[in-house]
Formats: C-alpha cells, structure tokens, sequence
C-alpha cells in the first residue's frame, strides 16, 4: 500500500512540474488494409513517435506513468481487439523504474468488420487516444484520429500499412517453453532459470504491483542463468511468474510459469552439501585428507567399528567447527558488524599461527619430531594421548585450513543463510559440515574397503616425505599472506585493475562505461586460481583493457567493512565474487570458479561506448 502511494505521488509530481511542452508525441492510425471484405478481420495499429527524448509508457507503466487508451466510435457492428503490446524498455528516472517505449511504436490490433457492411461503401473509423508523454517533466497527450476504409468484394492491401503493423506484431512477446524451466521460491526472492547463457537477459512484469520493477539480478551458470526476482513490496509470495524476456539480438517472449514453493531450505541445504563435498579438493583441504589416508593407512589392522568411531569424532570436530563458525558470524550480524566465510585470516594473529602449524605438520611427516606415535594427531598435540580426540581436531584442522577456499555452491548458500533466521542458518552450515566430512566418513566406514587396503611398512615413510610438500607450499603461502596483511598494502598495477571504491565505479558508470569488479583477497586460493588461469589470460586482459570497460580490484585481503556490505548486497558472505554491470544495465554475476568463455561472454555482450566519449 505505502509503495502504490509512493508510485501515486511520483506520477503526480511529474504532472505538476511546469512549464513542459505538449505535444511531442505525434498519434496517428495505420492499417494494413485500404479496403476490406465483409465479415474480414484485418490488422492496425496506433502508431506514436516519439521526438526529442520523450517516451510514453508500457501496458504495466512500472513506478509511475499511464498506458496509452484507446476509445472508439465505429458504425454498426465493427469491433476492435485490445492492444497487443511489443517489449517495452526500462526506464530509469531517480528512485523511480516505469517500463515504456522511446522514439516510436506502433500498438498492434485487430479490426473486424460486420457481415452486413455492404460494399462500395466507406466506413468511417474514429478513436480517441489518451497517453502520457514524458521526458524531464510529463504531460498528457491526446489526439482523436480518424481512418477511412472502404468496404469492397475484394481487400486491397496498404503496403506501408501492412509492412510496419507486420513489423511491430514481431516484437510483440510470444510463449516460448524453451525459455525457462521454472521458478523456484527460495524465501526471499523467485529465482526464474533460463535455459542458456544470458548475462543480459531482463525481465518486465506484466502485473504491477507483484515483482520490484528494478532490473534483476543475473547468476551465469555454464548452461543456465538465473534471474532473481524481488516480490514488490508488501506483496507477499507470488503464486506466478507472468511478464516478458528480453534477451539482446533475440524476439521477446513471454513467460508464464507457477513459483514452486516449499523447496527453498532444502535447496540450499543440497548446495552447502555439495560445496562441502567439493571442499575437499580445494588446496587448502587437501593435503590434510592426504594427512587422515596415512593415519588410516597405520592403522591398517583396525576393526571396522573402531574406523567408524575415529571417522565419527572427525566429522564432529568438521560439522561443529562449521557450527561455531556459523555462530560467530550470527552473532556478528547481530551486532551489526559484516563478516564472512575466511574472516579468520584476515586477522595476522590466525595466520600466523597456521603459519607454524602448516609448518609443524610438514616437519612431522619429515620425522624431524612426532606427535604421539602417528599422524592422527596433526592439528593438535592432544592426539598422543587422546585417540578420538586426535581425529577430532583434525576435523577441527580440517575447517580451520579451509577458511581460505570457497568452493562451487558455497557462496550462494552461505550467503543466502546469513540472511535467514539462526536455525536455518546453523543447518545450511551443518550441511556445509556433512558435506566436507562424508568422503573420509565414507572411507572409513566401508569394511570391504578398509580390507583391501596395502599393510603399513617401510614404504609409508617415503609416502610421508611426499606429503609433507604440500604442507610446507601452504605454509610458505600463508606466510606471503602474513607479509600482505602486516606490510604497506600493494598497489594495484595501473592500466588493467583499478583500486576498487564504491565512488570510483559509480563514476565509470555515469561516463558510460562497463565495470568489471573483482572482489578477492590474497589468502583466497579460489582469487589466486582464477586470478592466473582466467583473469591473466591474454584474451581476458585485452577485454578487460578495452576502452569502454573499467576493470576494479577490491582487496578483502585485511577486513574493510565497504566490501563487507557490498558482498552482502549480492547475497554473499565471502570471496571470490565477479560482478560485470553492462552500461546502462544491471549486475551480472559470475560463476565463482571462472572460464574465460564466461567472462569474454559477459563483457562482448555489452553494448559499446558512445562514440563521443
């Protein structure tokens, strides 16, 4: 209700700006026909153009405006069809979004004539048309029009006519089963899935009043996209997705599917499972599994049910690890502080710490000195008397090495929990927990499996030495970390990247540019991937270079409470995260694992510069 008014009063501001000139629309009737037979029906239109950078408005005006109105006065028994109305344009004025057209549209529709008219007649066709024409300032047009046809044994086509009614009817929006596959409600938002690629794709509510009228975000997976649609203020969950696609270089079609509801928890507790599971092949998980494989490998000669209990303690001190990580960062919101996923390691304290201890772990396989009689221990000295307690913590090492990866499907689901109420949140990260604790849970657990495995013996040894490289890589990583957070920040190299502030891309944007933001930080391995295989790339650079792009770095290395806000105005509570805004358009989000085809693609679809720039 308060919004509805909010969009009344801005409709009547605009009336009530003065002075405005009138009448820089011009109306006119076309038709495809100057004559027709008897019980024909034949195409029309009301054509309106536009002059000086004025527009008029859609069939849903958006935030403010009026649809154009026809009224007709017709001889006995003609009829005319509503409007059919081509895809509109969003237009942008301050806090306001109306849908509408700009330079010219025609309106096409259908005209029937009555069985009975009689032929070598002429009928005579009149129309009162009402609009609201706007550009700084709005003001209401209106025109009657007249269009004579004349009624014979046979029709005579108008060619003009015909062609532009041809040509308006073609950007009118038709179903498509093939563009979507569903929309799913997740909460907060309708999450409408494309079938393909498409960064740019927009969507226009046909109903006022059930979708926010601004431009909806966009999630770019390799064969789909996700647009994110907001229910308009105050007007609950939508039941349907009803409106218009528009996708660059393609005809409009309409969409028209049902929201399924109730699955939204559920999803992303799938997600954050999933993200759990592909945790364990980041850098920085792996060589602690690799660490938990020689630990099951001595003890080679265990039953199946003391497996079981030391792959149980390890996935308690993974699923609770994730828990007080969950905690911390409710509490945080909480207090009105923004934290994320890898907080942590931007404290030089922690690094340092795992600094040492990455360190200790790879002279330990070395055999410089051990912990207790194995390697259940690493992570924490209390395995030399504690046998569940060693694989405890090293479920608790487990977490506390992955701070620095975000892996596929973590982003979105953390970021979605941080929004939700405390349980949801604590079961998304539990999820997020299960996940990264089933691969080693599972090999433990499977007797035909533990049976199978080679005798421990001298050749362990060896096996030991090789896998204290990674240990001691990591270790010389998160010491290149340490010397980040405690030195002179780096500068960022001139030319491609520019420092990231909210002020500088906002002025990219006002010039007419398209911004490419890269938010990473030095101890995200996920930034660092990305960073030399795809952002480096000789082809990624020379887009990223163009002209009419600008290319920001916004460093979370150290905690900065800017970028903070802005990760979780896109839904995310950590790095990496990519977002292209095309000029003039909306944010486009990428994948958190990047190709180079993903991100040429949602730079190359943005429109060019203007030429006096």
């Amino acid at each position: 209700m308060m919004k509805a008014m909010m969009r009344t009063l801005g409709l009547l501001l605009t009336l009530a700006v003065a002075p405005a000139r009138a009448g820089m629309v011009d109306a006119s009737l076309v038709s495809a026909r100057t004559a027709v037979r008897p019980g024909e029906t034949f195409d029309a239109g009301l054509k309106l153009v536009m002059r000086d950078g004025w527009h008029v408005y859609w069939e849903n005006p958006g935030d403010a405006g009026l649809a154009p109105k026809i009224k007709w006065t017709f001889p006995p028994g003609w009829s005319a069809e509503p409007f059919e109305w081509p895809a509109p344009v969003r237009l942008v004025a301050g806090p306001l979004t109306s849908f509408g057209y700009e330079h010219d549209v025609i309106l096409p529709l259908r005209l029937s004539v009555p069985t009975g008219a009689k032929p070598g007649t002429r009928a005579r066709l009149a129309a009162k048309v009402d609009w609201l024409e706007c550009k700084d300032a709005c003001v209401p047009g209106k025109a009657r029009l007249t269009l004579g046809v004349a009624v014979a044994a046979d029709s005579k086509m108008d060619a003009a006519g015909a062609d532009a009614v041809e040509q308006a009817r073609a950007r009118v929006p038709r179903l498509d089963p093939a563009a979507a596959s569903g929309a799913l409600w997740d909460g907060t938002r309708v999450r409408l899935r494309l079938n393909g690629r498409e960064p740019l794709a927009e969507f226009f509510p046909e109903e006022p009043g059930v979708f926010a009228n601004e431009r909806a975000p966009a999630s770019v997976a390799p064969d789909a996209t996700e647009l994110m649609l907001a229910p308009d203020s105050g007007a609950g969950t939508p039941a349907r997705v009803l409106g218009v696609l528009v996708v660059p270089g393609r005809p409009a079609v309409e969409i028209d599917l049902p929201v399924r509801m109730g699955a939204a928890l559920t999803r992303f507790l799938l997600l954050a499972f999933g993200g759990g599971l592909l945790l364990n092949l980041m850098p920085c998980v792996f060589p602690v599994l690799a660490v938990k494989a020689l630990g099951l490998l001595s003890r080679g000669g265990e039953s199946p049910a003391a497996a079981r209990r030391h792959a149980a303690a390890y996935a308690a001190g993974v699923i609770l690890s994730c828990e007080a990580l969950a905690g911390v960062l409710l509490g945080a919101r909480a207090a009105g502080t923004a934290l994320g996923w890898g907080f942590p390691l931007q404290s030089p304290w922690t690094v340092a710490a795992l600094t040492a201890l990455f360190f200790a772990a790879g002279l330990n396989l070395l055999g410089v000195f051990e912990v207790g009689g194995g390697l259940m221990g690493v992570g924490s000295g209390l395995s030399a008397r504690q046998g569940m307690g060693g694989s405890f913590f090293s479920g608790v090492f487990a977490m506390v090495a992955a701070a620095p990866c975000t892996a596929p499907f973590m982003g979105a689901a953390l970021g979605w929990a941080l929004t939700r109420p405390a349980a949801e949140a604590l079961a998304t990260f539990g999820a997020l927990g299960a996940g990264a604790a089933a691969p080693y849970a599972l090999l433990t657990s499977w007797p035909a499996l533990l049976r199978r495995l080679p005798r421990p013996g001298a050749w362990m040894e060896t096996l030991k030495k090789i896998f204290a490289l990674p240990m001691f890589a990591t270790s010389a990583w998160l010491a290149w970390v340490l010397w980040r957070l405690v030195a002179a920040p780096v500068p960022v190299a001139g030319g491609l990247w520019k420092p990231w502030t909210p002020q500088a891309v906002d002025s990219a944007r006002a010039a007419g540019l398209t911004t490419f933001v890269d938010y990473s930080a030095a101890w995200c391995l996920t930034c660092q991937v990305n960073e030399r295989g795809v952002l480096a790339s000789r082809a990624v650079r020379a887009a990223l270079s163009r002209p009419d792009v600008a290319a920001f770095r916004a460093d979370w290395t150290a905690r900065d409470p800017l970028i903070a806000a802005e990760l979780a105005r896109y839904g995310r509570d950590g790095v990496p995260l990519y977002v292209v805004r095309p000029r003039g358009g909306e944010p486009v989000l990428l994948p958190e694992l990047l190709t180079q085809r993903e991100v040429l693609d949602a730079l190359g679809s943005a429109p060019p510069a203007p030429e006096h720039r």
